[in-house]
C-alpha cells in the first residue's frame, strides 16, 4: 500500500521538474495533446510593425497543433480600407504555414488596412477547446509605405564547413584531455542522456564523422518596409529549407560527404529569382568523413595543450572518474601491462558542470585562429530539457565540430 501511495508523489516530482504540459508530456513520452489534431489558431501579419510596400500583399503565418500547411478552402478573409472591401484573393506562397492575400490593384500609400477572417477549424473537439475552435476569429491591422519594393540582387553568402560526430558522445568511447572528466546528464523522453564536460576537449575513439555545413548570409538593399521575400538552398533542382527572409539569414546542414548547392532568394509577388554562385563544399575533408578509428595524429587532439587520457567509469556509472585514468595510449614498450593510474586531474583538474550549466569544454571544435569553441553552447540544456528540440535538439549536440573549419565568402 505504502509503495502505491508513493506514485502520485514521483508523478508530481516529475510533473514539477518538467514544468509545464508540453514539458511533462514530453518527459512521460505521453505525447502532446493536440498533436493528432488538424487544426489552426492563431494568424498574424508578418509584416509585424513594419509597412508593406505599395506593390506588396499582405503575408499570413498561419500557425497552430496542426503540423501540415493550412489549406486555403478553411480560411474566410476580408480585407477593408476605411470599412471599405478591398478587392483581392488568398494564395499559397510555398511556404509552410504562410499564406499571401494580394490586392486586386495597388495599395494606397501610407494608409491602415484591417485583415479579418474566420479559420474553420474541421477537426475541432468541441470537449478540447485548447486544440482550436471550430470557428476560429482573427483580425489585425497593416499599415502600408510610400515605396515600392527594392529591386531584387543576388544573396551574399559565406561558408563554413567541419566535420561533426554522427554519434551521440558515449563515456565508454571517449579520448580527453587538458582537464576534461565527461558526466552524463539525464534527458527527457525520448531526447535519451546526454554526455558533456565543463572544461578541457574530448573526443570519441570510434565515430562516424559527417559533413557539417553553415551557410549565412545578407539581403542587399532590402530597405525599411516589409520584406516580400523568401530564401532558399538549392541542391541541383530541387528547393530546400525556404522561409521567409527579411535581412539575413542562415541554414544548417549534415551530409555524409562532398555536395554542392547555392542559395537563392525569391520575391513572392513577382516571382522573380536572384541566385547565389553554386558553392561546393567537403573536397579538402573527404578523407575525415565515414567510419573513424582516432590516433593520437588525428585532427581532433591536435587542441589539446596536455597528453590525452582515458579514466574509468565511477561506480555509478554516469561519470569518469578523475582518481583512475591512464595516459591514452599506453607505452607499446609497456611490456608489463597498464601504466598505473593518475590521480586527480591529468591537467589542471576536474570540475565539472551540473544540469543546466554551460560547459566551456569541446569535442575537438577549434576556429582557423585556434581558438576553441562550442558549436553545442544554447541548442540545448542538460536535465529535462524537452522544450529543446527533443530527440531533433540531442542529434545536434552531438553533432560538435571537430578541427578543420573553412571559411570563405562569394
Amino acid at each position: 500500500m505504502a509503495l502505491f501511495e508513493s506514485r502520485p508523489g514521483v508523478l508530481g516530482l516529475v510533473l514539477v521538474t518538467c514544468f509545464g504540459a508540453r514539458e511533462a508530456a514530453a518527459c512521460l513520452d505521453l505525447g502532446l495533446p493536440c498533436a493528432d489534431v488538424a487544426t489552426w489558431t492563431t494568424v498574424q501579419s508578418t509584416a509585424e510593425s513594419q509597412k508593406v510596400p505599395r506593390d506588396g500583399m499582405f503575408l499570413l503565418r498561419v500557425s497552430g497543433p496542426a503540423l501540415t500547411p493550412v489549406p486555403l478552402d478553411v480560411m474566410t478573409v476580408e480585407v477593408t480600407l476605411d470599412g471599405v472591401v478591398v478587392d483581392g484573393a488568398l494564395e499559397q506562397t510555398g511556404i509552410g504555414g504562410v499564406l499571401g492575400w494580394r490586392p486586386a490593384g495597388l495599395l494606397q500609400a501610407d494608409s491602415t488596412y484591417v485583415v479579418a477572417g474566420t479559420i474553420h477549424n474541421l477537426d475541432a473537439m468541441p470537449g478540447n477547446p485548447s486544440c482550436g475552435l471550430e470557428f476560429e476569429p482573427f483580425e489585425f491591422e497593416v499599415s502600408t509605405a510610400s515605396e515600392v519594393m527594392p529591386p531584387l540582387l543576388p544573396p551574399q553568402v559565406s561558408g563554413e564547413e567541419a566535420v561533426e560526430f554522427a554519434e551521440p558522445l558515449a563515456l565508454d568511447n571517449l579520448v580527453c584531455c587538458d582537464g576534461a572528466f565527461p558526466v552524463t546528464f539525464s534527458g527527457c523522453g525520448s531526447g535519451g542522456n546526454t554526455v558533456d564536460f565543463s572544461e578541457g576537449h574530448c573526443a570519441p575513439m570510434q565515430y562516424t564523422g559527417r559533413l557539417g555545413v553553415e551557410l549565412t548570409g545578407v539581403v542587399p538593399g532590402t530597405g525599411k518596409g516589409a520584406s516580400m521575400l523568401s530564401v532558399a538552398r538549392m541542391i541541383g533542382d530541387e528547393v530546400v529549407d525556404e522561409t521567409l527572409v527579411t535581412e539575413s539569414f542562415k541554414f544548417r546542414t549534415r551530409e555524409a560527404g562532398p555536395f554542392c548547392d547555392q542559395v537563392v532568394l525569391r520575391n513572392l509577388v513577382t516571382g522573380e529569382t536572384a541566385m547565389s554562385a553554386v558553392m561546393c563544399h567537403g573536397d579538402a575533408l573527404v578523407d575525415r568523413l565515414g567510419a573513424q578509428t582516432l590516433t593520437p595524429d588525428s585532427p581532433e587532439l591536435a587542441v589539446c595543450v596536455g597528453a590525452p587520457y582515458v579514466c574509468e567509469i565511477d561506480e555509478l556509472g554516469d561519470s569518469w572518474d578523475p582518481d583512475r585514468c591512464t595516459q591514452w595510449p599506453t607505452s607499446e614498450e609497456d611490456t608489463d601491462g597498464p601504466e598505473e593510474p593518475t590521480t586527480g586531474s591529468p591537467t589542471t583538474g576536474g570540475s565539472t558542470s551540473g544540469p543546466g550549466e554551460s560547459g566551456s569544454g569541446t569535442a575537438g571544435s577549434t576556429a582557423d585562429d585556434g581558438a576553441t569553441t562550442n558549436p553545442a553552447d544554447g541548442l540545448v540544456e542538460h536535465g529535462c530539457a524537452c522544450a529543446s528540440g527533443g530527440a531533433a535538439g540531442g542529434a545536434w549536440l552531438a553533432a560538435l565540430m571537430l578541427l578543420g573549419r573553412r571559411r570563405r565568402r562569394l
